[in-house]
């Protein structure tokens, strides 16, 4: 079976741990859809909220960083 992987235009080591936390976590959610045979619909909208979601946790972290 075969994995999702960065693009290849994108080099590991330019990746922050954010990205590839995000990157190991669209990897298992396509696994489980394909474990379960779901249908997975990635429409513009859905990265959209799925970097919006991003975003928010990210400013959550660096917000509870400084407190």
């Amino acid at each position: 079976m075969s994995t999702l992987t960065v693009p290849q235009d994108v080099a590991e080591s330019e990746l922050s741990e954010e990205d590839r936390k995000m990157w190991d976590y669209y990897e298992q959610e396509v696994l489980k859809a394909i474990e379960s045979d779901q249908w997975i619909e990635v429409t513009p909208e859905y990265w959209s909220e799925f970097l919006r979601k991003r975003e928010e946790r990210k400013a959550a972290r660096q917000a509870e960083r400084k407190s």
